[in-house]
């Protein structure tokens, strides 16, 4: 790994759960995310938005 790279932390679905930036979305993160997993933020951002914007069939 480059040392100018930036890691980015990940986190449980449980932590990301309880966290006060994903207050609001509590159900989507256990429909989306996997137990057992970790996401960074932004993969949990990604992930949400994708559920969110797929076509319904």
């Amino acid at each position: 790994m480059d040392i100018n790279e930036k890691t980015e932390n990940k986190f449980s679905k449980e932590t990301l759960r309880k966290s006060k930036l994903f207050s609001g979305k509590k159900d989507l993160i256990s429909a989306v995310l996997k137990d057992g997993e970790s996401y960074t933020k932004k993969e949990t951002e990604e992930l949400i938005n994708n559920y969110l914007t797929k076509e319904v069939m």
